[in-house]
């Protein structure tokens, strides 16, 4: 109690206008997304899950001035300003925008590589995302260019942080950048830091000595560097300085036996579901990855595409697919429920299990999507992860703060953005129901707010429906 009413007094001393800050120019096209329109705006009644991973707090209020969270508290303890456009949400729950770390701007299908230039902000955007983080490009110029439209104005969207190419072994193929010296690594990582990315993503041939000085540029230039591994293992990325992990305990070569240095083994990925998780091994393994302040990034969600007693397609994003490309995810789909490709069940039950451990240890753990030709898309599959992550233990308050404080917190924003606090930016999404009593409900996101605009999801599906695939 004596926290609101201080925030209320301290609201009311300071404004009209003490946390404003001028919103971004929309262009008209961006602008007709959005269906709260207000320099002031108060949320009332709303249940709010405030992304600490504080206790859910019902019956509260929340103030917008501008790009900014003015005022969060108790129904009739927080002043609403004279003029403000008041929003009832009885019956809604509000929670922070969502930080989703694995994401891709480019669709894999069957056949075809396309990038979601349209489409992708449209979706992420609609379903909550408010930051996201790439995590390797098939197309960086693409992504660069897609981030500067967001940041104009032009086009709805997450804020973006741009991961460069794929940076992987001498040798290798497709739109990956093969390295094959350290002093190849730090001239390809200057180049990419010059061009704007503020992340690195290693792939699984990738050895430990180019690996060092691609680590070491990065650092000298400001950026950051992850990986889904296999070549090099979870410790000995973390011994050479890496910021972040992705996929988690499936990615982790280092429960293959045998394993020998700077090669991915054969059966990485397929072996793990062999592996005890709670024996004393691997989870001195999680403890240290936790100790040397590793960061995680959860995608159970696309992982749980390969599961064939779990997987199933979202109709409703299916609707974003355009029509060729649905039928290609179609393809897929049924080819992994014949066998091909298979993710055993226990083995995602040991995947949610050593991210339970590893948070339990003290370690950083954020989420994403990481969308491809399996049908997990866009905003979606960032939805279902939340879901997941119930399912593996975590009460709802701290699945969300996974999905937003710390994804936030890795990207060194959780001063900016994360949770609902004042001074915070006005990023929230606002969902009809209750997703913390019933986790099914988070996919009813009806509006999400983005430096104060309030964007309706259904518009920005609308705007997406049937075009992944396409553009």
């Amino acid at each position: 109690m004596h926290h609101v009413l201080r925030t209320t007094v301290l609201y009311l001393l300071l404004a009209p206008g003490a946390f404003a800050q001028e919103r971004p120019s929309l262009s008209p096209a961006a602008r007709a997304y959005v269906e709260i329109d207000a320099p002031v705006i108060a949320l009332t009644h709303a249940r709010l899950v405030d992304g600490t991973g504080a206790p859910v707090r019902e019956n509260q209020t929340i103030v917008i001035d501008g790009t900014r969270i003015a005022a969060v508290g108790a129904g009739g303890q927080v002043a609403i300003p004279p003029g403000a456009r008041v929003i009832d949400l009885t019956g809604h729950t509000v929670t922070p925008g969502f930080v989703g770390l694995h994401e891709h701007t480019y669709f894999s299908a069957t056949t075809r590589t396309t990038q979601m230039a349209v489409s992708g902000p449209l979706l992420y955007l609609g379903n909550g995302v408010t930051t996201m983080r790439t995590a390797g490009s098939q197309f960086p110029y693409e992504e660069l260019n897609m981030k500067r439209a967001v940041e104009r104005g032009d086009l709805p969207g997450p804020r973006m942080h741009i991961t460069g190419p794929y940076l992987n072994g001498a040798g290798s193929g497709g739109r990956s950048r093969g390295l094959a010296t350290p002093d190849e690594a730090r001239r390809v990582v200057a180049y990419w830091g010059e061009e704007g990315a503020t992340w690195l993503k290693f792939s699984g041939s990738i050895t430990r000595d180019v690996m060092r000085a691609a680590i070491d540029e990065a650092h000298k230039h400001g950026m950051r560097a992850t990986g889904h591994l296999c070549s090099v293992t979870f410790s000995e990325a973390a011994a050479l300085g890496i910021d972040a992990l992705e996929h988690g305990f499936i990615t982790n070569s280092a429960y293959v036996p045998g394993k020998q240095p700077d090669v991915c083994p054969g059966d990485n990925m397929r072996i793990q579901a062999d592996v005890d998780v709670k024996s004393p091994a691997v989870q001195a393994s999680i403890r240290e990855l936790a100790a040397k302040g590793v960061a995680l990034t959860s995608t159970l969600a696309v992982y749980e595409t390969f599961v064939p007693e779990r997987a199933k397609l979202n109709p409703r994003a299916m609707e974003m697919l355009a029509p060729d490309t649905r039928r290609e995810v179609e393809e897929t789909h049924a080819t992994i429920a014949r066998g091909g490709l298979v993710v055993p069940v226990r083995l995602i039950r040991k995947m949610m299990q050593w991210e339970y451990d590893f948070v339990q240890a003290g370690g950083l753990l954020g989420a994403g999507v990481d969308p491809w030709g399996t049908g997990m898309l866009p905003g979606f599959g960032d939805l279902r992860n939340y879901e997941l992550l119930v399912e593996a233990g975590f009460a709802p308050p701290q699945a969300f703060r996974i999905m937003s404080l710390n994804g936030a917190k890795i990207l060194g924003e959780d001063r900016l953005t994360g949770s609902v606090e004042p001074g915070k930016r006005a990023d929230l999404v606002v969902i009809r129901g209750d997703p913390v009593s019933t986790p099914a409900d988070v996919y009813n996101v009806v509006t999400v707010f983005k430096d104060g605009y309030g964007y309706s999801t259904e518009r920005l599906l609308d705007g997406a429906r049937g075009l992944v695939g396409i553009r």
